[in-house]
């Protein structure tokens, strides 16, 4: 149905930084009490769903005629909601805070269908330190079908809710897939790459029992073992239940095998999925391709993947592409992977799922085919901060067209999927919903495709203020996004690149994780609601005086940034002793810094909370090319809060909400993905926010707070 006309709220939701503590707004859901999960069921115009389940950990509520429910809950997880008239969804909850539930009608012929990135079990799964030494290790040897396992542990649910799961397999599956890394490479590995991937088998039958149905091959990693290597994956997997033509597809031992599709009927509907990969290896000695007389992943080209397509639309309903290309870190798709993405939909297909970058990048509606430009990673082992983002993709087709799709976030932290919920949450489901235009939009920590053209616009007028250099920042709350700025004034869009700075918990599963992806190991780093400026979490560092280095709270691995690139870093601290800030820039994701920026005396020592703010540019670096890619090598920085020993007694210092905004080019429109505003000038503005009818509600109006 066309969407109503738009919304103006009168009320303005501008809260002014300076308060100390307090929350971002007040959210018109009802509370839960402690100790239970609660929210809101609804179908897709909006209407209350009664009678319907939900279940957490074998315990179950039943929605009243008004949809709502409460479940008795201690602890976070995934709730599954069912109705025998609608397709059964499941989201990751948290006591305390109320979760939106919206389902899909069942009429007997929608399928159901879930996408994730790319998964691997080798390398770091086995030594995570690099060291040589594994009995440190996530998977231990000889023990991989129960430690694999508990990788997916925390995911697993979310997997299981659909018809068909299908996922990219990153590696071969080989029975001796580690190798020390400081020792030279086995011969059966590819002698050349600069990076070869393994798994062990029992990987095979670790996906197939948490629920993946559908493996792709077709990657740049499928021929790390060469042709022993392939052969053996595809022989493993067809033995796990994987049937070639029917549970694997993308390679072959020839390059007729590996355009192969495979075929899955789903509710009297044949569904084919097809892969290729753009990344050849005709740099290496021996590429990763498919030949007429040589295994490998089908190759990426204009003319094979059209005849590929026109040939399966003839034996299946819906054919699923993915295409394994563009850029590492990219989150933008490269005019190859776009070229090849324009021919697979022009020649039929339903649905195109690509991966390569190991980021998560934005959607593309066109002409009633959907397409995601990469899904990132889903079971991975890399250390740069963006790869920890991540996504599940849930599309709903109904006699051939797509009648829903959505985006449930969840995040790698120590290598292992994990459910999110919030602040966090939202951050995944905005950068999706916004990379790229379309009718895409957030809705309660969740990114959702308006297919129909349902949503209601809802638009705030706001008066912003930056007339102290260098700018006044704001950030954007309630999934709004700015989209009209009239005045002399000049806006600046950003995104934080450090999104758990808050140090809260918002990961939904059996573990307590405030400050995640911070290191907080050691004695003299504390974490807990009793030094937080706001919320349940904050960081302390102390010294003692006979103490003889700083302490220094960072964040784990490194953040990618581009060079030259304008950054701010904001926060709150609360410190009777000597607090500097270092940003450390580094050419690449590995290696020593190359400068390093200081900021002496970052807050006043009188033991009062204190906003801080850095503004820098980062450097730059030379660009030297990267021999797996032929790209530029990845420039990163790493922030360092440091506390010095005091000249006597002891010295503490309390940190929150550490942000670290990366700012666009001037010039840069707004949108959904920005969560950040740099404002100089007077400027008077609209803000808006899409929702779904039954939503309108769930979350005050889109609002805009001033920032330290």
């Amino acid at each position: 149905m066309p969407a109503p006309p738009a919304i103006l709220f009168g009320i303005l939701f501008l809260f002014i930084a300076g308060c100390g503590g307090g929350g971002s707004g007040d959210d018109s859901s009802p509370p839960s009490p402690t100790g239970y999960i609660s929210g809101l069921v609804i179908d897709l115009d909006g209407h209350p769903v009664g009678n319907a389940q939900v279940v957490l950990s074998g315990v179950s509520a039943t929605t009243d005629a008004n949809g709502r429910f409460s479940l008795a809950a201690q602890a976070p997880g995934w709730i599954t909601v069912r109705h025998p008239q609608f397709l059964a969804r499941t989201r990751a909850a948290f006591p305390e805070q109320p979760v939106l539930v919206r389902l899909t009608p069942d009429d007997g012929e929608t399928i159901a269908l879930h996408f994730v990135g790319d998964a691997m079990f080798g390398r770091r799964y086995y030594d995570p330190n690099s060291d040589g030494d594994t009995r440190d290790g996530l998977i231990q040897m000889g023990d991989e079908a129960r430690t694999q396992a508990q990788l997916l542990r925390y995911i697993q649910p979310l997997l299981a809710r659909a018809d068909v799961t299908a996922v990219n397999m990153e590696s071969p599956l080989i029975s001796t897939p580690y190798f020390d890394p400081n020792q030279a490479r086995p011969p059966y590995f590819h002698p050349t790459k600069e990076f070869v991937f393994a798994s062990h088998p029992s990987a095979a039958f670790t996906l197939r029992e948490a629920g993946v149905d559908v493996i792709d091959l077709g990657n740049n990693h499928m021929y790390d073992v060469l042709e022993t290597g392939l052969v053996e994956t595809r022989a493993t997997l067809e033995a796990a239940g994987y049937p070639i033509g029917a549970g694997q597809f993308g390679a072959g031992s020839n390059e007729t095998e590996a355009w192969r599709p495979a075929l899955l009927t789903v509710r009297g509907v044949t569904l084919a999925f097809i892969g290729c990969t753009g990344i050849p290896g005709d740099d290496q000695p021996i590429n990763y391709v498919a030949a007429s007389d040589k295994g490998g992943a089908a190759r990426c080209a204009d003319n094979p993947l059209r005849q590929a397509i026109q040939s399966a639309r003839a034996q299946a309903g819906i054919v699923i592409v993915m295409i394994h290309g563009g850029n590492e870190y990219g989150r933008n798709p490269s005019p190859f992977v776009q070229e090849l993405t324009a021919t697979a939909r022009t020649a039929g297909a339903t649905l195109i799922i690509n991966h390569h970058p190991h980021v998560v990048g934005g959607l593309n509606w066109q002409e009633g085919v959907l397409t995601a430009w990469t899904l990132g990673n889903f079971l991975f082992d890399q250390d740069v901060w963006p790869t920890f983002e991540s996504y599940l993709l849930a599309v709903h087709i109904r006699r051939g067209q797509v009648v829903r799709a959505y985006v449930e976030p969840f995040m790698i932290a120590d290598y292992v999927p994990r459910p999110v919920v919030g602040p966090t949450a939202e951050f995944v489901a905005r950068g999706a919903a916004g990379r790229a235009a379309g009718p895409f939009l957030v809705e309660d920590g969740a990114a959702e495709i308006d297919v129909a053209g349902r949503a209601i616009q809802q638009e705030v007028a706001v008066s912003l203020d930056g007339s102290v250099e260098p700018g006044t920042i704001y950030r954007l709350e309630n999934g709004g996004w700015l989209t009209t700025a009239q005045s002399a004034g000049a806006v600046l869009p950003g995104r934080d690149l450090l999104w758990t700075g808050s140090f809260e918990d918002e990961t939904a599963d059996d573990q307590t994780n405030p400050g995640v992806l911070w290191d907080l190991t050691g004695n003299d780093r504390l974490i807990g609601p009793e030094y937080a400026y706001e919320g349940q979490a904050g960081v302390r560092l102390r010294r003692l005086f006979t103490n003889n280095e700083d302490i220094i709270l960072t964040h784990q691995h490194r953040i990618l940034i581009k060079p030259n690139q304008k950054l701010s870093v904001i926060g709150r601290a609360r410190t009777n002793g000597n607090v500097s800030l270092q940003l450390s820039w580094y050419p690449d994701t590995k290696g020593s810094s190359a400068t390093q920026t200081v900021i002496p005396d970052l807050v006043t020592s009188d033991n009062t909370w204190r906003p801080f703010r850095t503004d820098v540019t980062a450097p730059n670096f030379p660009e030297v090319d990267d021999s797996e890619n032929q790209l530029p090598l990845k420039p990163a920085v790493g922030l360092f809060l440091r506390l010095s020993p005091p000249g006597r007694d002891r010295a503490t210092a309390d940190f929150d909400n550490i942000r670290l905004i990366a700012w666009e080019e001037p010039g840069t429109a707004p949108t959904l993905q920005h969560d950040y505003l740099r404002v100089t000038g007077s400027v008077s503005a609209t803000l808006r926010r899409d929702v779904l009818p039954g939503a309108e509600t769930w979350t005050p109006p889109p609002a805009i707070k001033v920032m330290p």
